[in-house]
């Protein structure tokens, strides 16, 4: 079972953008703990790091979703 907790904050938009941005360039990291110090190790591998993002941010997943639905209904009403 994963060390995680879940936990839901409001935050002032000002406030709530920065730390969406804090946590966007934390998904480009995988976190190793050595000795209890976080290690963070960049993802060098985009599709890694886009599925990291993804996962992360749920309404982000919905969008690429939502998104990848559009394109292969576009594409097979192109084809036909």
């Amino acid at each position: 079972m994963p060390n995680t907790l879940s936990l839901q904050i409001e935050l002032p938009p000002a406030v709530a953008e920065t730390y969406a941005r804090w946590l966007q360039g934390r998904a480009d990291h995988i976190v190793n703990q050595h000795w209890n110090e976080p290690r963070y190790l960049r993802i060098e591998d985009t599709d890694k790091r886009r599925a990291s993002i993804l996962q992360r941010f749920p309404s982000m997943l919905a969008a690429h979703q939502t998104a990848a639905q559009i394109r292969a209904q576009l594409a097979t009403q192109e084809a036909n």
